[in-house]
């Protein structure tokens, strides 16, 4: 017996059909200057097209007629229409001669919308489907192996994006690295002040107003007033001789580094704080009566049981902190914002992307493996 239509799908897979049909897929132009044509995907693709329409026609029909593999089918079909619409953007560029002999092509509005969509439909029901842990990280590791060995055999070098990677080579690896030791390093900085703090909120209750409240006013002012107003000390602290040394001044690493610590306090001691309070006092209770110290119960009790609650707040520190560092970019701090807001200033969307793709593919990463981590944790503590 079919299960009930799937009104989710169905509007996901209708939405996706429709941007392949009504919206620009890709810009072609000749070469970086010149403003490009916006080219639909059948225009664009030709009779490859229709594979596309395929994938999203399976879907539509598994929305509406799905079987007890509804979950899998659309996770598989999922998986390969995003991959197929990845993969047939550089043949595509075969079929435009006119625009020039080595044509530069630019995501537009459909690509954009289809990839969202598609990861929608991925994300919600592989997770879902009835397969084992392992299947699951070997259809993601295979995906990624299958771009990134085509991507070494310089498969999709007719992208626009690929030839400002090609153009920026150094200097993407090297504002990666510091985007990375400027989010690791602020959210360790932020560890080591916070959970103090957080801890000594829930040890004094008269004294968690007077952490917390601070704490929330800091995440509330704006970036760049934040920068501002630590443009003056450490311009101050710049002077120093050992300051001057590591290169503290107004502007660089030191205040995208200072900022983006205060603004990973207010979830770190906030789940401190939280992640205390959560444990129950009758197992604290029983740890006195058995003649545990303070720094026993701390040690063997209080920690393990809040650590899963911290950890949380840890996680969202990161994934805050990842996209925040960007703007490091515009106090010369480097980091991957340096080429959101170069592409900025020379209207180039694919620079842009140069700086963002990076940015949002280590976010999702690093937030599934800190949950994988933040569960199993969860599992041994509380198990």
């Amino acid at each position: 017996m079919a299960e009930k239509k799937d009104k989710v799908l169905f509007i996901l897979s209708a939405l996706g059909i429709s941007a392949f049909f009504l919206f620009p897929l890709v810009e072609a132009k000749p070469n970086r200057i010149v403003t490009g044509e916006k080219l639909f995907a059948l225009e664009y693709l030709g009779a490859f097209g229709a594979l596309i329409i395929v994938g999203w026609a399976i879907l539509l029909a598994l929305s509406l007629y799905g079987t007890k593999r509804r979950i899998e089918l659309a996770s598989i079909v999922g998986i390969i229409t995003a991959m197929g619409l990845l993969f047939l953007l550089p043949i595509g560029a075969g079929n435009i001669l006119e625009i020039g002999a080595n044509p530069r092509i630019s995501f537009s509005s459909s690509f954009y919308m289809q990839v969202l969509l598609l990861y929608i439909i991925i994300s919600t029901y592989m997770p879902r489907a009835a397969w084992s842990r392992k299947l699951k990280a070997a259809l993601g590791i295979g995906a990624f192996l299958a771009l990134g060995v085509s991507m070494s055999m310089g498969y999709f070098e007719s992208l626009s994006i690929i030839k400002e990677y090609g153009v920026r080579q150094r200097q993407f690896y090297n504002n990666l690295y510091i985007h990375g030791v400027l989010t690791f390093g602020s959210v360790l900085a932020g560890c080591i002040i916070a959970i103090p703090l957080g801890y000594l909120a829930y040890l004094r209750k008269r004294l968690e107003g007077r952490i917390m409240v601070p704490l929330s006013i800091i995440e509330t002012i704006p970036s760049l007033s934040l920068f501002g107003i630590l443009l003056v000390p450490l311009s101050g602290l710049g002077q120093l001789p050992f300051f001057r040394s590591i290169g503290v001044s107004g502007i660089g690493w030191a205040p995208a580094f200072v900022a983006l610590t205060l603004y990973t306090l207010l979830p770190i001691g906030r789940n401190t704080l939280t992640g205390f309070h959560s444990i129950d006092r009758n197992v604290v209770q029983a740890a006195k009566g058995m003649g545990m110290s303070r720094r026993q119960i701390l040690k063997k009790i209080e920690i393990p049981l809040a650590f899963p609650v911290i950890f949380t707040g840890v996680r969202i520190a990161f994934i805050q902190t990842i996209g925040g560092a960007v703007l490091a970019g515009l106090v010369g701090g480097g980091g991957m914002g340096s080429f959101v807001f170069l592409g900025l200033a020379e209207a180039s969307p694919d620079l842009i992307l140069l700086g963002v793709i990076p940015i949002v593919f280590f976010t999702v990463v690093l937030d599934y493996s800190l949950k994988a981590f933040e569960k199993y944790v969860r599992r041994i503590v509380y198990d």
